[in-house]
């Protein structure tokens, strides 16, 4: 039986993930050059000038904030923002992940959904899409792992860079409203088992629920 609404949630991630403030758009581009000046400054890095520490900086500040700006951007509410930066002397945002509450939504739709924009997507180029399912103390999981091909401007003339994306609905018991986490990796080999690290965050996902 349906009770409950979500009225609130929070995921607790590792240190190594940063939390990104596009609930206030004015701290992101204060943020991302505090936050690239921490990584950098304080990552292992063979001797080079300082003018190539600064210009590391300069790269890894600007993909924060592309980051940030691309969230707000969605104009979604309620979103928690998260980035992986393994290597900071490399300038480069390795992960990127969201987390959002929405209303009114089964498990069976919502893997529906997912299997309708693999199906008819415009927009993206599966190259793999496989659906994942999984448990967590917050509810039941289901979702989809996804490889997508991006032409053009990400890779050379006639090939294709590989983005590799996890979806995951998570479902509290007696309750119509469901958690959304999407994970997004620069790169295929992010992560060597992208779909089981993106549930093992879920552990640290609360969610408190009221009656409906």
């Amino acid at each position: 039986m349906v009770s409950n609404r979500i009225a609130g949630f929070e995921l607790r991630l590792p240190e190594s993930w940063h939390v990104v403030p596009t609930e206030v758009p004015d701290q992101i581009e204060p943020w991302a050059r505090s936050t690239a000046e921490a990584l950098v400054g304080g990552a292992p890095a063979p001797e080079r000038p300082d003018a190539m520490t600064e210009d590391v900086t300069d790269i890894l500040a600007e993909q924060l904030a592309d980051v940030a700006k691309a969230v707000v951007d969605t104009r979604i509410g309620g979103l928690q923002t998260a980035v992986l930066v393994r290597h900071p002397e490399l300038g480069a945002v390795d992960a990127m992940v969201t987390v959002g509450a929405t209303e009114d939504l089964a498990l069976d739709a919502f893997a529906a959904q997912l299997q309708a924009i693999v199906e008819s997507s415009e927009e993206h180029d599966f190259a793999f899409a496989g659906r994942v399912d999984g448990t967590s103390d917050a509810g039941q999981v289901t979702g989809l792992h996804s490889m997508i091909s991006h032409f053009g401007d990400l890779g050379m003339e006639g090939t294709a860079v590989l983005e590799e994306r996890v979806v995951l609905g998570v479902f509290p018991p007696g309750c119509a409203d469901m958690v959304e986490l999407t994970a997004i990796a620069r790169s295929v080999g992010t992560f060597d088992d992208m779909p089981q690290e993106m549930l093992d965050l879920l552990a640290g996902l609360a969610v408190e629920l009221e009656a409906a």
